[in-house]
């Protein structure tokens, strides 16, 4: 058994993920950084999709059936600043939850590799 499918359980399988994910979008939702990406969209897809894919990391039963990230990334021209700022909400959200640290470490930077396929090049003062 690997790291990441002991992760799904010490997180609390599907309820644990689900809860986790439903904190971080709502978080990323209300920030006064990056807020205003979400204002007018299904925050309830989005957080489906977050589900899935975090289930998938964390070894879990499900696989992410969403289009690829950077399809769904690129129109909405997030800056590095602004994909940094999701990876420091997910850090405070797991640590309030009471994630272990090694989990946090490995999700955190599984989420960090993805900001090629997320962000632009751009910093936000570009």
């Amino acid at each position: 058994m690997t790291d990441y499918e002991r992760d799904y359980d010490r997180v609390g399988g599907e309820t644990g993920v689900r809860t986790l994910v439903d904190a971080l979008v709502r978080r990323m939702a209300d920030d006064f950084v990056i807020g205003f990406q979400f204002q007018g969209k299904d925050l309830e897809r989005i957080a489906h999709h977050e589900v899935q894919h975090a289930t998938a990391l964390l070894g879990g039963p499900t696989t992410y059936t969403g289009r690829s990230l950077q399809q769904v990334h690129e129109p909405l021209r997030i800056h590095r600043g602004q994909f940094q700022r999701r990876i420091a909400l997910l850090r405070v959200v797991l640590a309030e939850h009471g994630v272990p640290v090694d989990v946090i470490e490995r999700w955190v930077e599984h989420d960090r590799a993805l900001e090629p396929l997320v962000a632009s090049s751009r910093d936000c003062t570009a």
